[in-house]
């Protein structure tokens, strides 16, 4: 079975034949044959980061991507091996992966220059592949400046945006809401960055997914009230009091989304007498009669990790029959809830 590159490269070759052609029956059949020959595949990725431009395309099956589009400023084709074209635009081929391909734009062009080139970009991958939907990944400095290309861009939905940065990169309040506002992802987000002093984003707590790499300007009540399923935070103020908070909440019925809560920052095992204290806890077996599998599935955009849980200690919540499991490993505490969805 072809991957998206092949396709890819097939559907290009019939639609410059299109182009030549007029639009009779014969035409017709070919463009029949385009909406057809699609592949199944995960939101189209589109990194804007410094000196990276890129669309990636995933397959369903395969958290590598299968054809990668770099649009690029400098005129560099030392390894060119062919080229291809889209209408006005000429993509050169790798001589070492042909799956990534090359657009090469102006030296002078401004930014809105190459938005554009992406935006044109996206919308024929989008049409090819019939999947309208995306994920972002984006410098907190290119936020601002992204207005056009957000606008543009003719996507149905954002599954996810990742905002990374450096040191020098401060996220604001004001872009956080700017590409809330112009994405409206609907299953995470992930802050690979530094924030703004009195940054309170609080509406990025009621997403299925949440990554926060700096997470200081999080509260203990941000932590009971956020509606997320997963939520893996670094760089927090919570405590071993807090945890233990936190999970005596949750017995009494708190966050009943939550999956599985990731808190950093624990480098030495925590005392689970302490934090269990008057909870009636127990080791998983195996030779049991197990009431949870042994390893817990974290569900990503483009992959799946299993993570075991065999050390881990269970409860049951009384009021549903819940069952939660703590564990620690490395310097993070996690936190799972066995959801029907897990058996």
């Amino acid at each position: 079975m072809d991957t998206p590159f092949l396709v890819f490269q097939k559907i290009i070759k019939l639609m410059e034949i299109i182009e030549v052609l007029e639009m009779s029956q014969t035409s017709k059949r070919m463009f029949g044959f385009i909406k057809f020959s699609r592949r199944p595949i995960q939101p189209i990725q589109l990194f804007k980061a410094e000196h990276r431009r890129t669309i990636s395309v995933y397959e369903k099956t395969d958290g590598n991507p299968k054809l990668v589009i770099w649009l690029k400023t400098e005129k560099e084709r030392n390894d060119v091996m062919r080229r291809m074209r889209i209408k006005n635009t000429v993509l050169d081929v790798g001589e070492k992966n042909e799956k990534t391909l090359s657009c090469y734009l102006n030296c002078d062009s401004k930014e809105e220059d190459v938005d554009l080139q992406m935006i044109r970009l996206f919308n024929h991958l989008s049409d090819l592949f019939n999947n309208k939907t995306i994920t972002v990944w984006i410098r907190p400095f290119r936020i601002a400046t992204s207005h056009f290309l957000f606008s543009n861009l003719q996507f149905e939905s954002c599954t996810f945006f990742k905002i990374l940065g450096r040191e020098t990169d401060i996220l604001s309040n004001k872009d956080t809401s700017q590409l809330l506002k112009a994405l409206n992802p609907t299953v995470g987000i992930t802050l690979k960055c530094f924030v703004e002093k009195g940054f309170g984003s609080r509406n990025l707590l009621s997403l299925p997914r949440l990554l926060i790499t700096n997470a200081q300007w999080l509260t203990f009540e941000d932590l009971l009230n956020m509606d997320c399923e997963t939520a893996n935070l670094r760089y927090h103020s919570f405590t071993e009091e807090d945890v233990k908070k936190f999970i005596n909440h949750w017995m009494d019925g708190s966050n009943p989304k939550l999956m599985h809560l990731r808190l950093h920052g624990f480098e030495l095992e925590p005392s689970w007498e302490h934090i269990l204290e008057g909870i009636e806890y127990g080791v998983w077996d195996e030779k049991e009669n197990k009431k949870r599998p042994r390893n817990f599935k974290d569900h990503y955009i483009y992959s799946i990790e299993e993570i075991d849980c065999q050390n881990g200690l269970d409860f049951e919540r009384k009021s549903d029959g819940m069952i939660g499991t703590v564990m620690h490993q490395s310097d993070w505490i996690d936190f799972f809830v066995w959801h029907d969805t897990q058996f």
